[in-house]
């Protein structure tokens, strides 16, 4: 009678130790991005365009940890990037952050660029970036007219013009 008692105390020691040994173990790497994890890059960034404050809050948790996470997507924010964030003030600026990397990886994903090397693909990643945070300032601008940017209105004058992607240049060249 004493040795059931004793194989299931064994049996459950065991299986605290695997528990045990398996908590404390590094995890596994992830693998590539899923399809359904870059439709939802996509779709996001389309949706920061229209809601930009409602579509962050619910969303940046989840993409931060998917760029930090993923293998196959290399996100490196440059002077473009950088531009954009001085250019906005309070709450915009966590929306443009969100914006300027959804759209600059919803283009690299529709572009099939997991690593944008050529110079030319680096800046149709931030001319993609930038477009993204125009959309978004201009929701945000249509709800509240207080986060007007002079910087940004200059943005919208050289896009009206069709010189966004000069003006992008410039900013990088900076």
């Amino acid at each position: 009678m004493h040795a059931i008692p004793t194989l299931a105390h064994s049996l459950i020691a065991i299986a605290a130790l695997c528990t045990a040994l398996h908590a404390g173990a590094a995890p596994a790497p992830r693998g590539p991005s899923t399809a359904q994890e870059r439709t939802r890059v996509v779709e996001l960034a389309a949706a920061a365009q229209r809601d930009p404050l409602a579509v962050r809050a619910a969303n940046e948790a989840w993409f931060e940890q998917w760029i930090s996470d993923v293998p196959d997507f290399m996100f490196k924010p440059e002077a473009v990037a950088a531009w954009c964030m001085r250019s906005a003030r309070g709450e915009m600026r966590k929306a443009v952050q969100f914006q300027f990397g959804t759209s600059a990886l919803a283009y690299q994903i529709a572009h099939n660029l997991p690593e944008p090397q050529k110079a030319e693909d680096v800046a149709a990643v931030n001319l993609a970036g930038l477009e993204g945070v125009l959309a978004a300032y201009e929701s945000l601008l249509a709800k509240d007219p207080g986060v007007r940017s002079p910087k940004m209105d200059e943005a919208l004058a050289r896009r009206a013009k069709g010189e966004l992607a000069a003006f992008a240049a410039e900013i990088a060249a900076r």
